[in-house]
């Protein structure tokens, strides 16, 4: 299997729990260029349910740090990639 080099351009920064107990601080990365099946969305509102709060308290035994919560989003596509259909 072929490793495929991924290209991170656009910085990013968001706030992330670094361990389970420390406030949400800023963290920097990279985003991924855009692929032929990429979708980019910009997220306008964002909410953090019972799920994110148990993660990042790490009450379930199995949480990687630095985490970012939220995982649903109210956003508008900005970018489609030529291999995405909209019908």
């Amino acid at each position: 299997m072929a490793l495929v080099h991924e290209v991170y351009h656009e910085k990013i920064i968001d706030y992330a729990a670094y361990n389970h107990n420390s406030p949400l601080l800023p963290l920097s990365f990279g985003r991924r260029d855009p692929t032929p099946t990429y979708v980019r969305i910009e997220i306008l509102f964002c909410g953090v349910c019972h799920s994110d709060i148990r993660q990042v308290r790490n009450e379930w035994g199995s949480s990687v740090f630095p985490i970012v919560l939220g995982h649903e989003i109210v956003g508008k596509v900005t970018q489609v990639g030529s291999a995405i259909f909209l019908c």
